[in-house]
């Protein structure tokens, strides 16, 4: 059960900074602390700043629901790897 609140821990801090890198461009700020990637992220994305206040507190007090954790990165997740690929779309160099 420990491997599974570890793992949950590890995936949800992977979320939060893939929250972060989506408003590196517009922020032009990076942070490796949680929290300040959190408050960026909810800054640009005011209506998903529910569940990466979720994913925050998943940190925090990770749970061991296999079940609770796949649907979280079900919806959340899928919703992440949208906006990131409408992000790798519009990247200039």
């Amino acid at each position: 059960m420990d491997d599974i609140a570890n793992c949950c821990r590890w995936i949800m801090k992977i979320i939060i900074r893939s929250g972060l890198a989506l408003t590196i461009d517009r922020e032009g700020l990076y942070s490796r602390d949680l929290y300040p990637a959190y408050e960026l992220f909810s800054k640009h994305f005011p209506e998903q700043e529910k569940n990466m206040r979720k994913a925050l507190q998943y940190v925090i007090e990770p749970i061991k629901d296999i079940e609770e954790i796949s649907s979280f990165l079900d919806n959340f997740g899928n919703w992440l790897i949208e906006r990131a690929r409408d992000y790798l779309k519009n990247i200039r160099f």
